[in-house]
């Protein structure tokens, strides 16, 4: 007796889902968005970055190469930047880090390959799939915000810093974030 109730009530539910709308996407022909907090694949903006590896330094895994060499007047020049995603287990840390959101969570998510050596990504691969996203996304990092929102601007010129010292008509800090201005600054 209580196997047939178990039918008719597996029964019922497939009847109630039949009449509603499908809820999946036909994948290559469409495409669903990748949500704004998604821990897909790194993308790293070279306009963006100081050298300074925080993002190397908080790599748990330790997939993120920084080597530098200073230059003249104090800053430092970026000669090797490299993330090896096959170590990489996305955790974000890197993203977190990063005092000028140069390295955010945000890329492509269907990184398969059929070689393994392939997901090591030099700076000129990650140069030019950084370009790639900001021309298909007219502009807007993955964190939502554009240059115009996010520009390169700090309060205080330091000796790592290659971007500009923050006026007193605008923002402050390396994000800038919206809303916050100098006058709001606590003591």
């Amino acid at each position: 007796m209580a196997y047939g109730i178990g039918v008719a009530k597996g029964m019922l539910l497939t009847l109630k889902h039949v009449f509603r709308p499908a809820i999946t996407v036909n994948y290559p022909e469409q495409e669903r968005g990748v949500p704004v907090r998604a821990r897909t694949n790194l993308l790293w903006f070279e306009e963006r970055c100081t050298g300074c590896s925080t993002c190397a330094q908080a790599c748990p895994d330790g997939c993120i190469l920084v080597a530098t060499s200073p230059r003249e007047d104090g800053t430092l020049s970026i000669d090797r930047y490299e993330i090896d995603f096959r170590i990489c287990m996305y955790c974000g840390l890197c993203t977190e880090a990063c005092p000028y959101q140069a390295i955010q969570s945000g890329g492509r998510y269907n990184d398969a390959v059929f070689v393994f050596e392939n997901m090591y990504r030099d700076r000129t691969s990650l140069t030019r799939e950084s370009q790639e996203y900001l021309r298909a996304n007219d502009g807007r990092y993955p964190n939502g915000q554009t240059q115009a929102e996010n520009p390169l601007r700090t309060e205080m010129k330091t000796g790592r810093s290659r971007v500009e010292v923050a006026g007193s008509e605008g923002g402050f800090g390396p994000q800038r974030l919206p809303g916050r201005h100098i006058s709001e600054k606590r003591d």
